[in-house]
């Protein structure tokens, strides 16, 4: 039997404060690094190492308590090159890892809801899953 699962079984935490009220959408892309050589036997592959980036599409959240826009804003602007920890977990699948701080954009249309998208690169590609 499948098992159907939503964004609504999603959490996200980065840097130990959960944010599922504020995310509306969190993809984790994984991708291998690989080399084609070209060898008189043929084609070899071999996978160098791994890129990822954690993508979170919130709704902002400027000035609230426990704000997500302003805690990117300030560690991306006193120390974007300290990695924060993150934790995802999709259905019971947790992946972690230790992720990029990005400057969320600010402002929106008159009438909308005001949204941010950043991309959080992860720290040398890794990310565990358990």
């Amino acid at each position: 039997m499948a098992t159907y699962i939503t964004g609504r079984d999603l959490t996200l935490t980065i840097d130990s404060d959960s944010y599922d009220a504020q995310a509306s959408t969190v993809t984790l892309e994984l991708e291998n690094n690989q080399a084609v050589l070209e060898v008189l036997s043929g084609r070899a592959y071999k996978t160098i190492d791994k890129t990822a980036t954690l993508n979170v599409e919130m709704y902002a959240d400027w000035g609230a308590a426990g704000s997500l826009c302003d805690a990117l804003w300030d560690a991306a602007n006193s120390a974007p090159d300290t990695a924060l920890t993150f934790s995802f977990d999709a259905n019971g699948s947790t992946f972690t890892g230790s992720c990029f701080p990005a400057f969320p954009a600010a402002g929106g249309g008159a009438v909308d809801v005001l949204t941010a998208t950043v991309a959080l690169i992860v720290e040398d590609g890794s990310v565990t899953r358990a």
